[in-house]
């Protein structure tokens, strides 16, 4: 993986997790690994997002305000084109679907072999005020922009703390040769990668350092109060719990600002899975969870195989992943 002056591993990353969530979603040919820079305005959007949330979260009318105005750009980006392409993608999929939809019911015929997640929304027999194109095209930028960045980060994260550590590369390469022993004729499974012991301990101590979202996630118990040692919540009262205070919680991760998967390796805390949360839990977890393992797993196992690609750090150091990768930055982004 070669990246110029300006570009970062984690335009590739964007790009790579980018064209996986838009052929899920809608069906659409790979375009951001082939782009010039990796589509870097893929990335840029991203970005530009992630600046906008706090001021989108507290004054949510200007959602309203941007999703019905061409006129201009998305809160703090460019007035680049390119600034819309997440909605455009996403639009573009679902009138086509819908209008398959329509010319199939008047020729009684069936929906084509392809198919994607928004396909199956349209077909399915859901209320028709929840298959609308406007509903539908909001629901697939949540989707675009939520699953290309939390893996793409995560990944640039995890390479960056196995390429700065020789003995940590060398174990996992050495514990990847029987799974990747045949690749590239048989491509093992997310469940045989697994396996991997190493592997296993590098993602979950990268999600405990990479969170998907830091901020608290409320829930509440509609019905019935609960009781937490001493004191008694309300039923609905919004409880909420911030991942980044359960992963750093000294009193169960020692050092917890320290990189260290060997704390995932052999006799493991239950405490420790208790306070893992990337994905939250219960019935408003991650939906994408499963997906994202998937990725990590297969993308990490084919970056640091043996006799893989010979990837080294250019002009990066910690601070390159410990910051927000959106944070603007006076100095040349980093990338291998």
């Amino acid at each position: 993986m070669a990246c110029t002056e300006g570009e970062g591993n984690h335009h590739a990353f964007n790009a790579f997790t980018g064209d996986v969530i838009c052929k899920i979603c809608c069906d659409d040919k790979e375009v951001f690994l082939d782009g010039p820079s990796f589509a870097s305005w893929w990335f840029d959007i991203i970005r530009y997002m992630a600046t906008a949330i706090p001021l989108l979260t507290a004054f949510p009318i200007l959602v309203s305000i941007a999703s019905n105005s061409c006129k201009y750009p998305p809160l703090g980006a460019s007035s680049a084109p390119e600034a819309y392409e997440a909605k455009t993608i996403a639009t573009k999929h679902i009138t086509n679907v819908k209008q398959e939809e329509l010319e199939n019911d008047k020729k009684g015929t069936q929906a084509s072999d392809s198919i994607s997640l928004f396909k199956h929304i349209v077909n399915s027999d859901m209320p028709e005020s929840e298959r609308s194109i406007e509903r539908l095209t909001k629901e697939a930028q949540v989707l675009l922009l939520a699953g290309t960045e939390s893996v793409a980060r995560t990944l640039s994260y995890i390479s960056y703390f196995i390429l700065s550590n020789p003995s940590l590369r060398f174990r996992l390469e050495k514990e990847l040769e029987t799974p990747m022993s045949r690749y590239p004729e048989v491509i093992p499974t997310w469940v045989e990668l697994e396996k991997v012991p190493i592997l296993q301990a590098i993602i979950k101590e990268s999600l405990r350092h990479s969170y998907g979202s830091m901020h608290r996630l409320p829930r509440c118990s509609p019905d019935v109060p609960i009781q937490y040692k001493q004191w008694t919540i309300p039923a609905g009262a919004p409880v909420g719990m911030s991942s980044y205070f359960m992963h750093t919680d000294p009193l169960v991760y020692e050092n917890p600002f320290e990189f260290n998967p060997e704390r995932w390796l052999g006799g493991v805390d239950p405490v420790m899975n208790r306070n893992w949360v990337p994905f939250s839990r219960g019935s408003r977890n991650c939906l994408g969870q499963n997906l994202a393992y998937a990725e990590m797993y297969l993308t990490l196992a084919l970056l640091f195989r043996p006799n893989g690609p010979k990837l080294e750090l250019f002009e990066t150091d910690e601070s390159d992943v410990l910051a927000p990768s959106w944070l603007p930055r006076n100095t040349t982004e980093a990338g291998y």
